[in-house]
């Protein structure tokens, strides 16, 4: 998890984003990650993707977790993501072999906007 901290750190502060913002996106995928990882899998991965632009940031955390494995978004932890993001989704894809992927999306604006 530090890792991931870093890189969305990273790739914010190098597009100029205030300290605030870059805390609450950081925010948003610890939080994100933090589920997914206990829904995952033994030996499953993240794919953690940002699209940074000058309007704001996509982040997309994609997932693969047992069948049935859904996302808490009634629990304290989701509600921090609606508060420090500006547009959330959850997404589900079952496959044949009793595995599910969970992809969530979140948008943040830059300050201001």
């Amino acid at each position: 998890m530090p890792i991931i901290r870093s890189v969305v750190e990273r790739a914010l502060f190098l597009d100029d984003w205030s300290i605030d913002d870059v805390a609450d996106v950081k925010l948003g995928v610890d939080e994100i990650c933090t589920q997914l990882g206990v829904l995952a899998e033994p030996g499953g991965r993240l794919d953690v993707s940002l699209q940074v632009g000058k309007q704001g940031v996509v982040c997309q955390v994609d997932g693969t977790v047992d069948a049935g494995g859904v996302l808490d978004t009634s629990g304290f932890g989701w509600h921090v993501v609606q508060t420090v993001t500006d547009a959330q989704s959850v997404g589900y894809s079952d496959s044949d072999d009793g595995r599910r992927g969970i992809s969530v999306r979140f948008a943040k604006w830059r300050n201001g906007l």
